[in-house]
């Protein structure tokens, strides 16, 4: 009779452990949620902020969340697309709007095209296309992009580095790439290319380059 005793204790301590541990986890799960909700409301507000410097940071918060919390890179690469479309100008300019496009991306969208177009991937595996369409980007720094299959169609890429970027894919209609360069871009093929708005003085890889077709427009006069 005591060994039955015995035995009941213990099953009734083990499953009281189960139930202890299943509800220690589940509050941790809880806890961390919510921390990350906190830190992505918070990355947010700062993505919001009147000042360039607090919005760089935003970029670079969102950056973090998205390494200690994979599972919510599928929406930091939603709100930092959205920012990227919000503070790229328009490539769709006037002829006397053109003069006052700049010559290079602001700091905070080249910080955060950094981060959208990085190496690894923000979403364990499935990659959301980037969408920079219609985009003035003239003499951004996209070494090494992942643009796999991105929307680039009627941007601007006038001077910008894209050595070493995956651009297997990619829209490229319409896109302007004078004088870019484009010389160990991956992934390019040669009807992406003519589809392109201008090739003229583009560095392209050699294979592309030495088609008579494409060499023709690279070598176009003004």
């Amino acid at each position: 009779m005591g060994q039955f005793r015995l035995a009941v204790v213990q099953v009734v301590a083990a499953v009281g452990a189960g139930i202890a541990l299943t509800y220690t986890a589940r509050t941790f799960r809880l806890s961390r949620r919510g921390q990350v909700t906190d830190r992505f409301t918070k990355a947010l507000e700062r993505l919001s902020s009147d000042e360039e410097f607090v919005r760089i940071g935003g970029v670079l918060a969102m950056e973090q969340i998205v390494q200690d919390a994979p599972d919510q890179g599928e929406h930091a690469a939603r709100v930092l697309n959205a920012f990227v479309r919000r503070h790229a100008p328009d490539a769709a300019a006037t002829a006397l709007d053109a003069a006052q496009l700049p010559k290079k991306p602001k700091e905070q969208v080249l910080e955060a095209l950094r981060a959208l177009t990085v190496k690894r991937s923000w979403w364990g595996g499935r990659r959301r296309p980037v969408d920079l369409a219609g985009l003035h980007l003239k003499g951004a720094e996209l070494q090494d992009a992942f643009l796999q299959g991105a929307l680039l169609k009627g941007a601007t890429f006038t001077e910008a580095d894209l050595r070493g970027a995956n651009l297997k894919g990619a829209d490229l209609t319409d896109t302007d790439f004078t004088r870019a360069d484009l010389s160990t871009a991956r992934g390019l093929k040669e009807a992406q290319l003519l589809l392109a708005g201008s090739l003229r003085g583009c560095r392209l890889p050699g294979s592309l380059a030495g088609r008579p077709e494409i060499a023709d427009r690279v070598g176009a006069s003004e």
